[in-house]
């Protein structure tokens, strides 16, 4: 079956979606290259908000002394199956990076 020059629609060449998400994902490989640095274990990356990735690590002692530092915040607590839970985060080089502990 041919198609006609009217049912054809160029499509553009690169996305302006594209786009956006090869930035953010330049700028999470970015942050995972200097959270290797810094000894984190990354487990998990959410991309749905581009402008802002997220980016989960394993949570270790270094959390707890970007808290103590005021380089980091709490900023959720809960109840799960596996107990009380608190969650951290800081910001790196447009980043969220997030951890979850048991705060039991």
């Amino acid at each position: 079956m041919q198609q006609t020059a009217a049912t054809q629609r160029p499509v553009p060449a690169f996305l302006p979606i594209n786009t956006l998400m090869l930035q953010a994902v330049k700028k999470v490989e970015v942050v995972i290259q200097e959270l290797g640095r810094r000894g984190f274990s990354v487990v998990n990356i959410d991309m749905s908000t581009l402008s802002r990735p997220t980016v989960q690590i394993q949570t270790s002692a270094r959390c707890a002394q970007l808290i103590e530092s005021g380089q980091a915040a709490y900023y959720g607590f809960g109840l799960g199956e596996i107990g009380r839970y608190r969650q951290g985060q800081f910001c790196l080089d447009g980043c969220r990076v997030v951890w979850t502990e048991n705060a039991n």
